[in-house]
Formats: structure tokens, sequence, C-alpha cells
């Protein structure tokens, strides 16, 4: 929260040099919060997870269940009332012009789905 609260201020800061510069009315600040935590809406249905990691744990995959703010698809669909906890990152180089997923981790990927539709 405090992060958000100095980029917050910096914002308004530029904005209000901006207004100033440029005339009343040129920039206008609207902030809203669109990565929400997604634990409010998973835990209720816990055993989604549950049956997530007994399916990663049946092909030879180790789970790592770590808490995430958001910010997804599936948070996203979880706040609209279908809760979809994230499955895999899989993924490297997130949020960069090289952001990959490797073949295998895809494969692996469509494994678990595939193990989940026949088994539950």
């Amino acid at each position: 929260m405090e992060k958000f609260l100095q980029k917050k201020a910096l914002m308004e800061k530029i904005c209000a040099f901006l207004n100033e510069k440029y005339g009343p009315g040129t920039v206008e600040l609207t902030l809203k919060d669109s990565y929400f935590n997604m634990r409010e809406k998973i835990l209720p249905h816990i055993h989604i997870v549950e049956k997530a990691k007994a399916a990663m744990e049946a092909l030879g995959i180790a789970p790592r269940i770590s808490p995430i703010r958001g910010g997804t698809d599936g948070a996203r669909l979880s706040f609209m009332g279908l809760p979809c906890p994230n499955l895999f990152t899989g993924g490297q180089n997130f949020h960069s012009r090289f952001e990959y997923i490797p073949v295998e981790d895809m494969e692996k990927c469509t494994q678990l789905l595939i193990h989940l539709l026949t088994t539950c």
C-alpha cells in the first residue's frame, strides 16, 4: 500500500505540473484497482486447488503453491464468479520482449488439463 501511495502522489504531482504548464483540465488522473487478491474468491473453493495439486502429483509435477495478488485472466474471472486459480506460470522473462514458454512446459500443461478433465 505504501508503494501505491507513493506512486499515486507522484502521478498527482505530474498532473499538477502539466495542468499548470498547459492549462487547467489538460490532464485528469483516475486511478482504479485492477489487480485484486484472488484469495478471497479461491478459498471458498479450495477443493479446486486440491484437485489440481493431486493431478500435478499424479503426473510427476511438483506443485509449488504460491499466493499471487492477481492481475491475470484468472483473477478477473474469479471476481466475476468463476473461481480460476492459476495452474502454471510456465514462462520465462515475464513481461519482456523475450518472454517465452518452453514447448515441454506446454506439453505438461496439456497433460495436466487432460488429467483434470478426465478424472474430476
